[in-house]
């Protein structure tokens, strides 16, 4: 038989654990029930006072979610009450044979169901005391896995940029001159280590958003710019499958208070996706308008379509829908875009019909504050000038995170 668990310093831990405020609480209030429910009917200001002082109790046990200790409580205070009220104005008349048979069975009853109550009480109470330490153990495991993710990632982007710096220089006619079949292995590598990148960000971005890391950075965004600059950002890879890009975009919605690098992802990771998985000589239209408070966009495209039993699991992370032969993903990029589009305050869906093309439908509001909330135009503010930029390096940011 193992006796370590019985050790002094064992059974003071155990003590130790046991005496909370709570715990404490119960005590004294149990203290107070057996000193003075007898005197009770004696004095009325005593009698407000022993109740005040068991509902304070009960109170201050509910708001610390001890709620097995406040069923204690409350039958206790009430069982007593009742006991002693039951037995002083007890009836003179009755049936001197069944009346110990019915107070033994109401009694039995009562007792039954108050160890029920506590039962169940105990039971939600450790049940909600678990889910807590699991959602706390959960988000350490998170925040940990997202800061190892990040560490590798920028451990392995970095001898990846030489390598796509390496291949874009070689690439580049005016600084060497190079055989037709070295230039296509130079290409290969430039196109497999661009797609790696890709992949990276793409798990960098996920374990940010998984740990809560991305923030939002809102201010004034001209729309009919942005979406210029995603179309011209998208239209190099359309025009090598013939597929057409088109923009409709409604006069009265020309700006939006929104995160405008994340908005350009979003955007771009869904004009990319329709072109990558739409057909040759095919076309893609994206279409902007108001509706009351809220900007909706939708990408619609005319590709193969998505079964009804894949929709239902499109933004889970790392499921792919079943087309393999459009090259290798962490699947991801859906999961990502969701999650940006919730932080704005908006919400996304699809509607597809096999062999018909898909539409993505993209809802926000039009003024999204800082925590991702709708939030009303102040009166009078100006807008100011757009800050859509031309592009550039931020451009060259959001296009690594697009799938």
């Amino acid at each position: 038989m193992d006796l370590r668990g019985f050790s002094p310093t064992a059974l003071w831990r155990r003590r130790k654990a046991c005496l909370t405020f709570e715990a404490l609480l119960t005590v004294l209030t149990l203290i107070l029930i057996a000193a003075f429910h007898s005197v009770l009917l004696e004095d009325r200001l005593l009698l407000n006072l022993y109740y005040i002082g068991i509902m304070a109790a009960a109170y201050v046990l509910v708001k610390r979610h001890a709620l097995a200790l406040t069923v204690l409580v409350v039958c206790v205070a009430g069982g007593t009450t009742f006991a002693q009220t039951y037995f002083i104005a007890k009836p003179e008349t009755g049936n001197p044979l069944l009346d110990p048979v019915f107070d033994f069975c109401t009694w039995s009853v009562l007792l039954l169901l108050g160890w029920r109550l506590a039962a169940e009480a105990y039971h939600f109470q450790t049940e909600e005391y678990r889910l807590q330490m699991q959602r706390a153990i959960e988000e350490k495991a998170i925040a940990t896995r997202a800061a190892a993710l990040t560490s590798t990632s920028h451990e392995v982007r970095q001898p990846l940029s030489a390598i796509l710096a390496i291949t874009e220089t070689l690439l580049d006619d005016s600084a060497t001159s190079l055989e037709e079949w070295q230039r296509d292995f130079l290409a290969d590598i430039d196109k497999s280590a661009k797609h790696l990148m890709d992949l990276i960000n793409n798990m960098l971005d996920y374990a940010k958003a998984e740990a809560g890391m991305i923030k939002l950075a809102v201010e004034t965004v001209a729309l009919p710019e942005l979406v210029d600059q995603c179309i011209r950002m998208t239209e190099p890879r359309a025009k090598e499958k013939g597929i057409t890009i088109t923009a409709q975009l409604d006069p009265a919605v020309e700006e939006i208070v929104a995160d405008p690098l994340r908005l350009k992802q979003i955007l771009l990771n869904l004009l990319s996706n329709a072109v990558k998985f739409n057909e040759s000589g095919g076309f893609v239209r994206m279409q902007v308008r108001g509706n009351g408070k809220n900007v909706v966009v939708s990408v619609r495209d005319t590709g193969r379509g998505i079964p009804p039993e894949q929709t239902e699991n499109l933004f889970d992370p790392y499921y792919q829908a079943a087309h393999g032969d459009q090259g290798v993903g962490t699947g991801l990029g859906l999961s990502i875009i969701k999650h940006l589009v919730e932080l704005h305050g908006g919400s996304i869906s699809v509607d597809s019909v096999p062999g018909s093309g898909s539409v993505f439908t993209v809802q926000i509001p039009s003024s999204v504050s800082p925590s991702g909330e709708a939030e009303p135009p102040l009166p009078g503010k100006e807008s100011g000038k757009p800050s859509s930029k031309e592009t550039g390096p931020e451009d060259a940011k959001v296009q690594e995170c697009v799938l």
